[in-house]
């Protein structure tokens, strides 16, 4: 019964300070909207609710999520009450949430001009409405998210390797979207722009899935450049090869005499590509839990 009441006298005494923060993660999301809406080559406003475009809405929902796993970085690494004031830490995570922003900007403009280099993104999205290039921006979204989430959290270092691994992480992550493109055997390019939504979400959820993986070579205290970029590099390439071999698998194993491209680049089978991605997302969590 002590215990009880104490429990919940901590709790209730914690109550203001958990508040500060939700505010303040609120107040990053209002920002992030600014943000978006200053880089974006098109009103969001007009596309969500005149045009009810469903790839726009894709893309930044995929934004939105993002956001909010960036700020866990910073809140996980935050100072208890009896070290730091409430004020000077809300700046202080304030000022990390407010740089995962302009990183995930940079990320997305990264990812558009480097990775999705046969078409025009903004012309897919908004004139065709194209769904599946809305999902792939939403998976590159929530990979980023959790790099530079990865990137802001942990003790040692500073901003300069925040920014170092955050820029590793997505070469990194470019390069394995790039690397599933040449394993598949249809052109996604291709298919993503001849509106084939299940190749869209297959390349988006397989940026998520390196994107958990990337999360677990960057996240945790900064010792020293060469520990942590040895850490980054091992847990990185076993990653990529371990999911890339587990989607061949996953044709054996869950879908036994069908072939997971021929479905995706044929039949345009959307469950084909949620299976695949949502299995490989799964394994990465793990891969990473284990290493």
């Amino acid at each position: 019964m002590d215990q009880s009441i104490e429990l919940l006298k901590k709790t209730a005494g914690a109550l203001p300070r958990d508040i500060a923060y939700i505010a303040l993660v609120l107040f990053v999301l209002f920002i992030a909207r600014i943000v978006k809406d200053l880089l974006t080559p098109y009103k969001l406003s007009e596309q969500l609710t005149t045009a009810d475009n469903p790839a726009v809405g894709m893309s930044l929902a995929g934004y939105y999520i993002s956001v909010l796993i960036v700020c866990i970085g910073p809140l996980r690494t935050a100072p208890s009450a009896e070290t730091v004031p409430l004020w000077k830490d809300l700046l202080i995570t304030g000022g990390w949430a407010l740089l995962g922003i302009v990183l995930l900007n940079a990320a997305r403009i990264l990812v558009d001009k480097v990775l999705l280099t046969d078409f025009s993104v903004v012309k897919e999205i908004v004139e065709d409405r194209n769904i599946g290039t809305g999902a792939v921006e939403m998976g590159a979204y929530v990979a980023s998210g959790l790099v530079v989430a990865a990137a802001l959290q942990g003790q040692g270092g500073g901003p300069h390797t925040a920014l170092a691994f955050f820029a590793l992480g997505q070469v990194a992550l470019i390069a394995y979207g790039r690397l599933y493109c040449v394993v598949c055997r249809y052109d996604v390019h291709g298919q993503i722009e001849k509106d084939n939504v299940a190749a869209g979400v297959a390349l988006g959820l397989n940026l998520v899935a390196c994107g958990v993986v990337l999360a677990g070579a960057i996240a945790g205290d900064f010792l020293s450049w060469e520990h942590n970029l040895m850490k980054f590099a091992m847990i990185f390439i076993l990653g990529a090869i371990f999911l890339l071999i587990l989607r061949v698998l996953i044709d054996f194993l869950l879908f036994p005499g069908v072939r997971m491209d021929k479905e995706i680049e044929e039949d345009k089978n959307l469950n084909a590509a949620w299976v695949e991605g949502a299995v490989l997302a799964g394994m990465a969590a793990l891969l990473v839990t284990i290493l």
